[in-house]
């Protein structure tokens, strides 16, 4: 593909290293460092130039697959989506925004984006099913099936368990899709165990993820959550407490800016006690919340949020979710038993990823801070599903587990005998295995 960025941030530059491998990637912005450091590290065109100035595009070639804007201003990114329009032809536009103001079909529709993507908004609707389920640490889920893929932390006193038999245990309802094991990832196989201390990610309905408490919560007396604590007034930190405000528990979200308190104030009113402090959590602990059930360390500095979960981990606060923004810092964060969010930058960076490789009958979602990639894709009457079936046959995709879901029930691949019409393919893998496996389902749509 023909790729340009605007925007050579942390976003664009992650992009840019991960779109260059297989595609032509241009990158364009005003800072003159971040081009440079782009230009002594990756293999991609870079200009210098305002992405609002039509004359920075005089290089671009007459046709461009992808646009991808995710410059730190959404009125930047609106008009360069426009600009680009008429200097070449683009099939397909992406564009980041902060604020959902901006978020409507008619905004979309007229400037001929193909997908929005609002951060905040969808890291905070993650809170939704974490506050449903407290045992989890982080929980997606999909377009084409009401089964979540979901994380959790084993307990210490576990027993191994054998895969194959907590399939069997869970009659269908729960596979384990990857593991990550004293800071290794894999994709296990029925044969493999889970040990102590393990993350496991199971691909789950609902009706079984209460059970998975039995042998994986890591608290033995684990309470309703009723209080919590954010830090950072941020865009992120307010939209955390819209959603857990919904659920009825007491919020206090912290800031040491006090301008950043007085918006956040005025936006969530009497959803959440907003309060100006230099982060010290003793002395919240000494005001009116006396037991923390859930602390959230939401700023956009990952030094910070790892050194204040830590401490909150101390004090022995029930649940405890850092928010990363930097790829190296999520399995460090997982390794010192924080549960870890993706922040608005990896949000960002890891959707766009998905809204490229996605079809229409084709969706991905990267887990494990992206070393997992599980694909589904929904088999209707438009798929050849007997040339599906030839495909799957010739190819051993490495690192990798199939499965199918029928009938609201999950099965090994090879179990499935032939694709039918309603089925739902997963193909499991490692990320740096799953461009082979894209490639043979491109085959047949």
């Amino acid at each position: 593909m023909n790729v340009v960025i605007a925007g050579a941030g942390k976003v664009g530059y992650y992009l840019a290293k991960e779109l260059m491998i297989d595609n032509d990637v241009t990158i364009i912005d005003q800072n003159e460092m971040a081009i440079e450091n782009i230009e002594n590290s990756l293999d991609v065109l870079s200009i210098c130039g305002n992405v609002e100035d039509p004359y920075t595009y005089r290089t671009i070639s007459e046709e461009i697959d992808l646009f991808i804007a995710v410059t730190n201003s959404d009125e930047v990114n609106l008009l360069s989506s426009l600009i680009i329009d008429n200097i070449t032809q683009v099939k397909k536009k992406v564009v980041r925004l902060k604020n959902h103001f901006f978020k409507n079909d008619r905004v979309k529709q007229q400037l001929g984006i193909s997908h929005i993507i609002t951060p905040a908004l969808q890291v905070a609707k993650n809170f939704n099913n974490i506050l449903d389920f407290p045992h989890v640490n982080n929980i997606k889920n999909f377009y084409f099936t009401k089964a979540f893929l979901l994380s959790i932390r084993v307990k210490e006193s576990i027993e191994p368990k054998n895969i194959s038999k907590i399939y069997d245990d869970f009659q269908q309802k729960a596979i384990v899709c990857g593991i990550e094991r004293d800071g290794t990832f894999f994709i296990p196989s029925f044969e493999d165990y889970i040990i102590a201390n393990d993350l496991v990610y199971f691909l789950a309905f609902a009706s079984k993820i209460e059970d998975l408490k039995k042998f994986t919560s890591s608290f033995e007396n684990e309470r309703a959550i009723e209080n919590c604590v954010i830090y950072g007034a941020n865009d992120l930190g307010v939209e955390i407490a819209k959603v857990l405000s919904k659920k009825n528990i007491n919020i206090k979200i912290v800031d040491k800016k006090i301008e950043n308190c007085k918006i956040a104030n005025r936006i969530l009113k009497n959803k959440a006690e907003v309060i100006k402090n230099n982060y010290n959590l003793d002395s919240l602990l000494e005001q009116s919340i006396e037991n923390i059930d859930i602390f959230i360390s939401a700023t956009n500095n990952d030094e910070f949020n790892i050194a204040k979960c830590l401490e909150a981990k101390d004090k022995n606060i029930q649940k405890i979710i850092g928010i990363h923004n930097n790829l190296q810092y999520a399995p460090l964060m997982r390794k010192l038993g924080i549960e870890v969010i993706r922040g608005e930058k990896m949000a960002t960076y890891h959707t766009i990823l998905e809204k490229i490789i996605s079809h229409k009958n084709l969706t991905t979602k990267r887990f494990c801070g992206g070393e997992g990639t599980i694909s589904l894709l929904n088999i209707d009457s438009s798929l050849d599903t007997d040339k599906l079936s030839r495909e799957l046959k010739t190819k051993n995709f490495k690192n990798s587990s199939l499965f199918v879901i029928r009938d609201k029930k999950i099965m090994p691949y090879k179990d499935a005998t032939n694709l039918q019409e309603d089925d739902l393919l997963i193909i499991n893998i490692k990320t740096q295995s799953s461009k082979d496996a894209l490639k043979c389902l491109s085959k047949i749509y």
